[in-house]
């Protein structure tokens, strides 16, 4: 059993990487090429890690880390430099190189590096580049290492900004089909317990709607990155106000739709429980309804809005809170719809 799951694992984490990891590796060769052709550098290794940096696996945003990696190298040139200029060799210990230097260049550039409150990648790459100005000297870690950060930035950024770059709308939607999947889940399960009037299967309805807590914290991430698609991208700035009326239905909508869903099975299961009163005529099929409009939103389908109360609501507490439960999932299921035109005769939707 393990040896299949840590397979699932691995495929599944190589499959996540595996565009970044090709788009690194010929960052990395086209960097190193421009380098020498550029500059004449012998083994501009700088330039092609700096590519490698910039178009890791996993990162929110390889614009921004191509940004913060540039500021971060010539912030510890600046501190690294400083710190010879400053500190000269002879008051300091005669062991090569000095402790009392590297003390006070990584720390004045992890300082400054942090000053700008950029990602980590700026305070780190700025007590490196300090470190190895010291090791190097300025003339091989100073304006040459610049020069070759440059060239891997600029590729890194080629790569980030115009020729890998992500749709931003695809990110959120991919996110939110999965966390509307998920919902729909559980709304079938509800309804197959208010159907048979099962209360364990109302509280399978809830652990459902509970696992779905990761799929709403993804959809949260995943806006983040469009965020920073739009700042940090060409194409993401391109597509600014589409992903802004996306953010728009998902932010708060998929929040909301997630804790109405759990106080649903919640009151659904106390109902059962209780059998103080008759389940409400109608609810399991209204429940159905309910997965079906989460079945329409995942199509791109128009979603109607919710329906009123029933003229005579329930005795029993739970039965109420049900129905107000699922009247307002209606109405955030509608929400989440497709966009309407975007003007009059024009015909902008929200892609999905």
């Amino acid at each position: 059993m393990r040896h299949p799951r840590m397979l699932d694992t691995l495929t599944g984490r190589w499959g996540a990487a595996w565009r970044d990891a090709a788009a690194s590796a010929a960052a990395a060769a086209i960097a190193w090429l421009l380098a020498v052709w550029l500059f004449g550098h012998q083994r501009p290794v700088f330039a092609a890690v700096t590519a490698i940096v910039c178009l890791a696996p996993g990162l929110p945003s390889h614009g921004r880390q191509a940004v913060g990696l540039m500021l971060g190298v010539a912030t510890g040139i600046v501190a690294g430099d400083l710190v010879l200029l400053l500190l000269p060799q002879e008051v300091l210990l005669p062991h090569g190189l000095s402790l009392l230097r590297v003390v006070f260049a990584t720390f004045f550039a992890i300082l400054l590096g942090a000053s700008f409150g950029q990602p980590p990648v700026v305070p780190i790459q700025a007590g490196v580049s300090a470190m190895l100005v010291l090791a190097m000297g300025p003339e091989t870690a100073g304006i040459v290492r610049l020069a070759d950060v440059s060239v891997g930035v600029g590729v890194g950024l080629l790569f980030s900004q115009v020729l890998l770059t992500p749709d931003p709308l695809q990110i959120i939607d991919k996110a939110a089909d999965d966390f509307l999947r998920r919902i729909e889940d559980g709304l079938k399960r509800a309804q197959q317990a208010a159907q048979r009037q099962d209360s364990a299967q109302a509280d399978a309805a809830l652990g459902l709607f509970s696992n779905a807590h990761a799929s709403l914290a993804a959809l949260s991430t995943a806006i983040e990155n469009a965020r920073h698609s739009t700042r940090w991208s060409v194409r993401g700035r391109l597509s600014a106000q589409l992903v802004d009326a996306a953010v728009a239905r998902y932010d708060r909508g998929a929040t909301r739709l997630f804790a109405r869903s759990l106080l649903l099975a919640e009151a659904l299961s106390r109902g059962l429980e209780n059998a103080r009163e008759q389940i409400p005529d109608g609810l399991a099929q209204r429940i159905a309804e309910l997965a079906q409009r989460c079945a329409d939103v995942l199509a791109g389908r128009p979603v109607a809005p919710g329906e009123p109360l029933p003229a005579r609501l329930p005795d029993d507490l739970s039965w109420r809170q049900a129905l107000d439960h699922l009247g307002a999932m209606e109405g955030l299921l509608a929400d989440l719809g497709p966009m309407q035109p975007a003007g009059q005769g024009t015909s902008t939707f929200i892609a999905r």
